[in-house]
């Protein structure tokens, strides 16, 4: 399905290394990509390339665009020269030293992190630093590193920082994967990690500290489906919800394993910091400092010298990060190989409000996943650019419910009600039980503050919700058949990972069990009578996808023909009536 709304710009050439930037409640977009930024507005259709240094010289891949200050940061190789530019109304400043934020080539493992005028990251500043990846703080305070023992060749995902209701208790969190000290054959080769910082670390009070982060600590991510025993160690990428109480504001973390398959395992802030602070070190026996390893200090202090050796040489906590409760599993997990994650808030016609995710697959797709209260239902597979072109960058703008999708060669705006999908069939609109469309006046619409839809999200997703006013009967193929006649309803099996369900005035009937070979899922009338005449719906289902395959309306043949305009009572027609009721005796 592509939405109807959607809309699109296509780069003048095909970026290898496209970066997309863009801001909350505008309908523009930044790319940046090989000695060039794009600017692009899919309201006005305004675009255009702000000059840069190095604009013709193609070993300058941008890799940085975010919001700075007033204005935009960009920043690029710089023919293995790192520089930046602050972009200001359109015009940007001298270059400047870009070391530690953007890399010497272009590189998939590095993070970045612009909070006010503090800049984190991972890259290095030296292209003789070594292979060991630090994570640094390069601007806003000194400048602070990793120490290189406390990750294991880390492959980093993704940070965010945290406010806390005490300044000096702000935390920076980043997620990555990295090597598993435990080389048994039976251990996963990765483990996926979470670790804090204090913001206002301060570094140590030795020479050997004074450069280095002080609060590191680490936790092992769990995301076990307890029936199965599934694990999915592989952490893809991870998506922020914040809450008005940090505690409460959630981490959806997207996990593959080695089969391919995915799971979504959400934690909240609260049990990480609960874990961070509680937890004993994993392998130190020794008694614990006053100011205990990870432990924000108040504004302008040091953490002690004694603290940060413990912590240094101890930096993982034994207990693990579970996910939410009561159910500590996983929300969801399923075949599909997913890349990236989105998560949108959006208010249903019931007054509830519902979490959407969106999740994009290796192949250039993306699915609409909503949580209702029975479970999460996959309510659309979104086939966004041709040929299957990978998804390089899924940015979701909440204030607009948009979209934004790139790849090295375009980038779509899609509305994230995509309610023209359902085809304004009210069985379709209905069944799919997508939070942002209901029924009304005859067609699927996207909610409005004034408009009062059908939508039925709760646990009853299908008996009696589209009235018999709401079914156009355009939809339906009208069947003509005689009473006491027999009559086969065909529902062809498409997939055999399916379900496939058989409605009579949205009462099931039928049931297909496509465990077992077949081509077709039948619902055979033997007798038709008077109660099997009206509308009956074959809806199949498949990691939550619901679609109305089958719609069809049985009409009584001797009613349907009087109401043509033909005599019932002819010779003709007594005698099709006889040779039917014999027919059916004779069966019998």
């Amino acid at each position: 399905v592509l939405s109807p709304g959607a809309k699109e710009y296509v780069f003048p050439r095909r970026e290898r290394f496209p970066v997309f930037f863009h801001q909350e409640n505008t309908s523009s977009i930044f790319i940046g990509g090989e000695g060039r930024l794009y600017y692009y507005d899919f309201a006005t259709r305004e675009n255009y390339t702000p000059p840069l240094p190095w604009q013709e010289d193609s070993r300058n891949y941008l890799t940085l665009v975010e919001q700075y200050g007033d204005g935009l940061l960009v920043c690029g190789t710089g023919a293995c020269a790192p520089t930046c530019w602050n972009v200001t109304q359109r015009k940007e400043s001298p270059p400047w030293d870009g070391r530690g934020i953007a890399p010497f080539t272009p590189d998939s493992n590095t993070l970045v992190v612009v909070d006010g005028q503090d800049i984190y990251s991972t890259i290095k500043k030296s292209q003789q630093n070594g292979k060991i990846p630090r994570f640094r703080r390069v601007r806003g305070g000194g400048e602070l590193y990793t120490s290189d023992t406390v990750m294991q060749n880390p492959q980093f995902v993704k940070a965010t920082t945290l406010r806390h209701e005490e300044p000096h208790q702000d935390k920076i969190y980043y997620f990555f994967r990295e090597d598993n000290p435990d080389k048994s054959p039976e251990a996963p080769r990765n483990i996926s990690r979470v670790a804090q910082l204090c913001k206002e670390d301060k570094g140590g009070t030795s020479s050997l500290s004074a450069s280095k982060w002080t609060t590191f600590l680490k936790a092992t991510l769990i995301c076990v489906d307890p029936v199965t025993k599934g694990n999915f160690n592989w952490l893809q990428d991870v998506f922020f919800v914040p809450a008005g109480d940090w505690r409460r504001s959630k981490v959806y973390g997207l996990f593959t394993n080695t089969w391919g398959s995915s799971a979504v395992c959400v934690y909240s802030f609260g049990d990480i910091d609960s874990v961070f602070r509680t937890s004993r070190l994993k392998g130190y026996t020794g008694p614990t400092p006053e100011v205990k390893p990870g432990q924000c200090v108040p504004s302008g202090q040091h953490t002690p010298s004694e603290t940060f050796k413990i912590a240094d040489s101890h930096p993982e906590v034994e207990e693990r990060v579970e996910p939410l409760s009561p159910s500590r599993s996983p929300l969801f997990h399923n075949k599909h190989r997913y890349q990236k994650i989105g998560v949108h808030e959006v208010a249903a016609g019931d007054g509830q409000r519902y979490n959407v995710l969106y999740l994009a697959t290796d192949k250039g797709s993306i699915h609409k996943v909503v949580e209702l209260p029975d479970g999460v239902q996959n309510i659309m597979e979104i086939q966004v650019f041709p040929n299957k072109d990978p998804i390089q960058s899924m940015i979701l703008d909440h204030a607009r419910a948009v979209l934004y999708v790139g790849s090295s060669s375009r980038v779509l705006e899609l509305p994230m009600a995509m309610c023209g999908a359902y085809r304004n069939n009210c069985h379709s609109c209905v069944l799919a039980r997508d939070p942002y469309c209901g029924w009304a006046n005859g067609s699927c619409l996207s909610l409005a503050p004034s408009r009062e839809v059908l939508q039925n999200l709760d646990l009853d997703s299908w008996q009696g919700s589209c009235q018999r006013g709401d079914v156009k009967e355009d939809d339906f193929r009208n069947i003509s058949v005689m009473p006491f006649s027999r009559y086969y309803l065909n529902c062809s099996i498409e997939s055999h990972y399916a379900t496939y369900n058989w409605y009579h005035e949205d009462v099931l009937i039928k049931s297909c069990n496509t465990s077992r070979p077949q081509q077709d899922c039948f619902h055979f009338i033997p007798s038709v009578r008077r109660e099997h005449y009206g509308h009956y719906v074959c809806v199949s289902e498949e990691d939550g996808f619901r679609q109305a395959l089958v719609k069809e309306r049985l009409l009584d043949r001797l009613r349907f023909l009087s109401q043509k305009g033909r005599a019932p009572a002819t010779l003709a027609s007594w005698l099709q009536l006889l040779l039917a009721v014999a027919l059916a005796e004779l069966f019998h």
